[in-house]
């Protein structure tokens, strides 16, 4: 994390000092605009499941996928070549974030994910008339639906942090196109007491989510 925030602000940093502000035109990217996404997400989960004895089994695992996303914002000029943006980006559908299937059927788990949305600022440096570069810093949340073997309790929310950069290029029209990467850090998912009625040996699991993630968006700026 700490060297996507340095690599983020040697970015920013760099474009301050390339910017030409005669060229530049924050007022043409300015206003409400919604947009729509195609994102390609890789996915890790780094956890470990610690029995009624204490001891301590740890694992990876990892999935890519590709979805759609929905983007609404209002972008607020600041300067002649700086403005804010705020906006909710909206990625309807349900993740299977995980699947444990116990060979004994006494320990299956089942961890999935919906209703993904960010709420983000995004600083954004107006380069030319037409093209800017911005960065985005989100608050990221999702529900969550654990099912399977367990009789303790289990996280019901998946939250956490985005960051992303990336540039936009503005036409006459009001249509932009633009591209971003970016990584999303998310808190631990945790299950207590897995294992069914039968199972007097339970032991409790944690996991730690974190998305990277590429798009490229059409949008409109009104």
């Amino acid at each position: 994390m700490n060297k996507l925030q340095k690599l983020i602000a040697s970015a920013i940093a760099m474009t301050l000092f390339s910017v030409t502000p005669l060229v530049a035109g924050s007022g043409d990217f300015a206003g409400p605009f919604v947009q729509v996404s195609a994102k390609s997400i890789g996915a890790e989960l780094d956890g470990q499941y610690t029995d009624n004895q204490s001891n301590v089994t740890k694992g990876t695992g990892g999935s890519i996928a590709q979805v759609a996303a929905v983007d609404i914002g209002y972008s607020i000029p600041l300067s002649d070549t700086f403005l804010v943006g705020v906006g909710v980006s909206y990625t309807p559908g349900e993740a299977e974030i995980s699947k444990a299937d116990d060979a004994a059927d006494a320990a299956d788990i089942t961890i999935k994910a919906d209703e993904f949305y960010t709420i983000y600022i995004q600083p954004t440096i107006s380069v030319s008339e037409n093209s800017a570069v911005f960065l985005k810093l989100g608050s990221s949340e999702a529900d969550l639906t654990i099912t399977g073997d367990y009789t303790g309790t289990a996280s019901s929310e998946l939250s956490g942090e985005t960051f992303a950069i990336g540039t936009k290029t503005m036409f006459s029209s009001g249509m932009y196109f633009s591209a971003e990467a970016g990584y999303s850090d998310y808190d631990n998912i945790q299950v207590n007491d897995i294992g069914n009625s039968n199972n007097s040996a339970k032991g409790d699991a944690k996991a730690d989510p974190s998305t990277a993630f590429g798009q490229f968006s059409i949008g409109y700026k009104f």
